[in-house]
């Protein structure tokens, strides 16, 4: 038995020997067939070439690859990255797609960065150098937080049986989750649609939000492409607010970029109340027939004082004006006026917005009408 045994030093100087001989046999097996056929492939450096792609088809593509069975990560993904392998060809058309399969429910059912976002940041990255993909990336985690879900475009797609699968065509319930994480966002969802996170409509609605996730990534890289991108994004107040105290100027205490108050309260007191329990009304004023001459009035009442917080975004989840910014009001009946401008003060289309009120422990997301 003694003398089978060997030191450890021995151990580590033979199997070295041994992976020298092993690498080298098969770096010869390897390369003599590439040398035979020619140079051997190199695989380029990032950011990959990038050419404008079809929106809409990126909708519709990532609704499918979401049902695919691979799910909603490898959906937005393989969306982007097979229109581009169909429009420019290498080095995209030697990409597996497939790997990006393990962000399906915010990692593999855990919940975390909802996987359509994992899947759009990633080819994002792809096809951008560092400097615009963080400010894509910032754009795009940004309009996903402050999105209603799913858009107006999807829910039509599907009432009109635009999408591949039709098994499901009614129109949807929309929520604004406020949160990029998997969990928040399905828990809302399922929430107000009075349904069962496992439920084929649940499932259907995030097949729905893939492609628009999908849909939202190939437009601001579009954008991007044509130097008419603009981020539209702002933080709510509560992000602002929150920082003042715990970012890295103050007690430096934490990182992030999302609504704190959402899972961990408002600790001071200062931007929740929990008396607030009424629900606001808005009412939609046309007043000259002019198509500048219009105005939208937003109705809530305060049952006590406190903070609010009001803003319009456009059908893609875009902000477009901050109306009110973390605001004391006092008890009683209120009126917000927003005149149809955006927060450079240019006059928007006519067509369907959103408002977000937050005021105390109350957030509520309504359809809106400027003529």
């Amino acid at each position: 038995m003694d003398q089978r045994r060997m030191s450890r030093k021995e151990f580590l100087r033979t199997g070295a020997k041994l992976a020298v001989g092993l690498t080298a046999g098969v770096g010869a097996m390897t390369l003599l067939p590439r040398r035979a056929a020619g140079a051997p492939y190199s695989v380029p450096s990032l950011p990959w070439p990038y050419v404008e792609l079809d929106v809409e088809e990126a909708r519709k593509r990532g609704y499918a690859g979401y049902y695919s069975g691979k799910g909603c990560s490898y959906g937005a993904f393989h969306v982007i990255i097979s229109m581009l392998q169909e429009e420019v060809g290498e080095p995209y058309a030697s990409m597996p797609t497939e790997f990006l399969e393990w962000g399906r429910g915010g990692g593999w059912g855990w919940g975390t960065l909802c996987g359509a976002l994992t899947g759009a940041l990633t080819a994002i990255n792809v096809c951008k150098e560092r400097g615009v993909a963080r400010k894509l990336g910032d754009e795009l985690l940004g309009w996903y937080t402050q999105t209603a879900f799913p858009t107006d475009i999807s829910n039509l797609y599907a009432v009109e049986g635009r999408f591949p699968d039709t098994r499901i065509r009614d129109e949807q319930v929309q929520t604004v989750c406020g949160s990029p994480l998997c969990h928040v966002s399905v828990s809302e969802w399922v929430a107000a649609a009075n349904v069962g996170a496992s439920s084929p409509e649940r499932s259907e609605r995030c097949g729905r939000l893939t492609g628009d996730v999908a849909a939202y990534t190939v437009q601001i890289m579009n954008d991007e492409l044509k130097e008419t991108f603009a981020p539209l994004y702002a933080a709510p107040a509560s992000v602002a607010y929150c920082m003042d105290c715990h970012g890295r100027d103050a007690l430096d205490d934490t990182l992030g970029k999302m609504e704190c108050t959402q899972c961990h309260g408002d600790h001071t007191g200062r931007l929740t109340a929990r008396d607030w329990g009424a629900t606001p009304t808005h009412q939609v004023r046309q007043h000259d027939p002019g198509p500048f001459a219009r105005r939208t009035t937003i109705r809530f009442a305060t049952p006590s004082a406190g903070v609010v917080w009001l803003a319009i975004y456009d059908i893609h989840g875009r902000l477009v004006k901050n109306l009110v910014n973390l605001e004391h009001y006092l008890q009683g009946l209120h009126d917000v006026v927003w005149d149809g401008t955006n927060n450079r003060g240019e006059r928007v289309a006519s067509g369907t917005y959103f408002y977000r009120l937050q005021a105390g422990t109350h957030d509520e997301t309504q359809r809106i009408n400027l003529f």
